[in-house]
C-alpha cells in the first residue's frame, strides 16, 4: 500500500484553501443572518374587521373612504382602517378608489408595504424617503444643506446696528460672562551674532 504524502508546500496550500473555504462559508452565513427576511403577504385578503386577530404580513381589500395627507381610511363591509400609505402613493391616494394594499397591522395602524390598485399596478412602499433624517425628494436627494438657520431674517426683524440686547427674562440665570480671549506670548528668536 503505497501512502499519500504532500510536500511542505503543498501542505501549506491546502491549509490556505481550507483557512480561505471556512471564511467564505461563515462570510456567506453572516451575510444571509444580516439580510432582512422575505416575508410573504397572503394573497386572500383578511376582513378589515378582524385585523386586531392578525399578526405578521396581511392584505387588505376595499375602498378608500377618506384621505389625510400620505394616510387614508380604507373601508370594507367589516370596518375601517387606517393606513400608513407613505408619500410615494399620494397618486393614488383618491376618495372612493378601489385598493388592495398589502403591509403589518400594529398599534391599531395598518403600515403598508405594496398598494395595488384597481387597474393592477403596484405602488412599493418602503423606507427610501422616509429615513431617520427626515423626507427626501421624490427623485431621492436629501434636502438642502443649511435650513431655515440660513436663510435670512425677514425685513424689520433685525435689530438697528448698535442696538442694546433684550433684556433677560423675570427668573432666568444670569448670563456667563466670556472670558477674555489672550494671546500667547511668543518670544522672538534672538539676533544672530555677527
Amino acid at each position: 500500500m503505497t501512502r499519500f504524502t504532500l510536500s511542505r508546500p503543498q501542505q501549506f496550500g491546502l491549509a490556505a484553501a481550507a483557512i480561505l473555504a471556512l471564511g467564505a462559508a461563515g462570510g456567506a452565513g453572516a451575510v444571509s443572518l444580516t439580510r432582512p427576511s422575505v416575508e410573504m403577504a397572503p394573497a386572500s385578503p383578511t376582513p378589515i374587521g378582524r385585523l386586531s386577530a392578525s399578526s405578521g404580513i396581511v392584505t387588505v381589500k376595499g375602498r378608500v373612504a377618506e384621505v389625510f395627507g400620505d394616510r387614508i381610511v380604507l373601508q370594507d363591509a367589516t370596518g375601517r382602517t387606517m393606513i400608513d400609505a407613505g408619500p410615494e402613493a399620494q397618486a393614488a391616494l383618491t376618495k372612493g378608489a378601489a385598493l388592495t394594499v398589502q403591509g403589518r397591522y400594529d398599534d391599531g395602524q395598518f403600515r403598508a408595504s405594496y398598494l395595488v390598485d384597481a387597474a393592477g399596478k403596484v405602488i412599493a412602499m418602503g423606507p427610501a424617503g422616509r429615513g431617520p433624517h427626515g423626507p427626501r425628494d421624490p427623485h431621492g436627494a436629501p434636502p438642502p444643506a443649511g435650513g431655515p438657520q440660513d436663510d435670512p431674517p425677514p425685513a424689520g426683524c433685525m435689530p438697528p446696528a448698535g442696538a442694546l440686547p433684550p433684556p433677560p427674562i423675570a427668573g432666568a440665570p444670569a448670563p456667563i460672562a466670556a472670558a477674555p480671549i489672550v494671546a500667547p506670548i511668543v518670544a522672538a528668536p534672538a539676533p544672530a551674532a555677527q
